[in-house]
């Protein structure tokens, strides 16, 4: 696997623990979501990706803030 940023392959997987909230006034009222992904890391450059899983999108989508 190499970085979609730099080409490095120096890169690392890490388990992660994330609070997701809106932007905004708006989102200090809409609930936030939790996640905890498998996260990407490239060690040259700092890139980092990962995907949100079905339920936790669904989440997202129907908060109001959306």
């Amino acid at each position: 696997m190499s970085c979609k940023s730099c080409g490095s392959v120096n890169v690392t997987k890490l388990n992660a623990e994330m609070n997701l909230h809106f932007r905004g006034h708006e989102g200090l009222d809409a609930p936030t979501v939790w996640l905890f992904p498998e996260v990407v890391v490239c060690l040259d450059c700092g890139f980092a990706e990962f995907s949100v899983p079905d339920r936790e999108l669904r989440n997202l989508q129907r908060s109001p803030a959306a």
